[in-house]
C-alpha cells in the first residue's frame, strides 16, 4: 500500500471513529425513574363480636325432635386486620363440643333430614345495621332461601349468592360483601351474622353441646 493510499484509510478510519463517538454522545435519558417496590406482609384477621372466640347459648327442650332454634342475638363479624382486604369462608366441626362426657353430635348435610344424634346448621350475613334481635325467626322463609345453605366441614365462601340474606337490609345496609363478584371485604367493615341449628331427631346427650359456627379469613 502506497503512501497515498495510506492516508486516504487512515483519514477513512478517523472519519468513522468521529461519527461513532459523535452518535455515542447523542444518546440521552430524559426522564430517568427510580422504582419504589413496596413488598407487602399479609395480615389476615376477623373477630365475632371483637373476639377470637364468642359464645352465644340457646335452650333446647328434647321433648321437641328436630326443633329450629336460632340466635338470641346477632353476632357481628369484622375484617379487623389493619389495611387487608379479605374473603371470609364459613364452615363448622364434623362433631359438637360435649361440655362433659363423650356423647356428641354429628353435622347433617340436609337441614331436612337430620337424624338421631345430628344437627345442622345454617348462617346468614346480614347488614351491619342489623339490629340485636334482627334475625330471621325460627320459621322465617329466609331459611328457606339458597343463601341460607348449610354449613359443613368444608369451606364456603361468603359471596352475594352464599350466605347474603337479601332481607336483611336494617336502615340502609347491605348483606352482600364490599366487593360484589368475588366477596372482598375491605379492611375495617362488619356484618350481622345469623343462624339456626336444626336439633336431633333423638339424642343420649345429656350434656350442653358446642356447635361451631367458623369464620375464616382467605387472601383476596
Amino acid at each position: 500500500m502506497n503512501m497515498k493510499t495510506r492516508v486516504k484509510a487512515w483519514g477513512l478510519a478517523l472519519g468513522l471513529l468521529a461519527i461513532v463517538t459523535c452518535s455515542a454522545q447523542a444518546v440521552t435519558t430524559n426522564p430517568a425513574r427510580l422504582n419504589i417496590e413496596v413488598t407487602i406482609t399479609q395480615n389476615l384477621s376477623v373477630l365475632v363480636n371483637e373476639f377470637a372466640s364468642s359464645t352465644q347459648t340457646v335452650p333446647w327442650n328434647a321433648a321437641n325432635p328436630n326443633d329450629r332454634l336460632v340466635s338470641p342475638s346477632s353476632a357481628t363479624v369484622r375484617n379487623d386486620s389493619g389495611a387487608q382486604t379479605e374473603r371470609w369462608q364459613l364452615s363448622t366441626n364434623l362433631n359438637s363440643i360435649p361440655a362433659s362426657g363423650a356423647d356428641q353430635w354429628t353435622v347433617s348435610t340436609d337441614s331436612s333430614a337430620v337424624g338421631a344424634e345430628q344437627f345442622a346448621l345454617q348462617a346468614v350475613f346480614g347488614s351491619s345495621n342489623t339490629l340485636a334481635n334482627g334475625c330471621p325467626a325460627f320459621n322465617s322463609a329466609d331459611w328457606d332461601l339458597a343463601a341460607a345453605s348449610e354449613v359443613t366441614t368444608g369451606l364456603q365462601t361468603y359471596t352475594n349468592a352464599l350466605f347474603a340474606d337479601p332481607n336483611l337490609t336494617e336502615a340502609g345496609g347491605t348483606p352482600n360483601p364490599d366487593v360484589a363478584g368475588n366477596g372482598r371485604m375491605t379492611a375495617g367493615s362488619k356484618r350481622a351474622l345469623c343462624w339456626r341449628v336444626i336439633a336431633p331427631a333423638s339424642t343420649v346427650a345429656t350434656a350442653a353441646q358446642t356447635i361451631q359456627v367458623v369464620v375464616t379469613a382467605l387472601a383476596p
